[in-house]
């Protein structure tokens, strides 16, 4: 998924009941302060971490929601990235990924309800 040009993965984590977030890993801390302050200049809020060697630069569930409200295509790339989730997931990730779609009715949209109906998510 692409962010104001910054290539971003996503990631389900455990934590009060699951969350999504979009991260970035680069070596460079002025890297990681550069791609903070392009995500901050769309209105974003991005957050820079040390994790090992690396800097991850992410966004949390409250930003990603906010942005797949203006954006199609991210909206449509996060509903399929859960939707393979809630599919073929561990299982923790499948209920945590089968909680994220049933609370954001944002990302049952059309065009990804076929793939949500073949991973068993009861449509809201």
């Amino acid at each position: 998924m692409v962010v104001a040009g910054v290539a971003m993965f996503l990631n389900l984590f455990n934590n009060r009941g699951g969350s999504l977030l979009a991260g970035h890993y680069t070596r460079d801390v002025g890297r990681a302060l550069a791609i903070a302050g392009r995500l901050e200049s769309v209105g974003l809020r991005p957050n820079v971490v040390l994790v090992g060697s690396y800097y991850m630069v992410y966004m949390a569930t409250a930003d990603l929601l906010k942005l797949a409200e203006r954006d199609y295509e991210i909206r449509k790339a996060i509903a399929l990235y859960l939707a393979e989730k809630a599919k073929n997931g561990m299982p923790r990730q499948r209920e945590i990924a089968r909680k994220l779609l049933q609370r954001h009715t944002l990302f049952l949209s059309s065009q990804s309800s076929h793939r949500l109906l073949e991973a068993g998510i009861a449509m809201c």
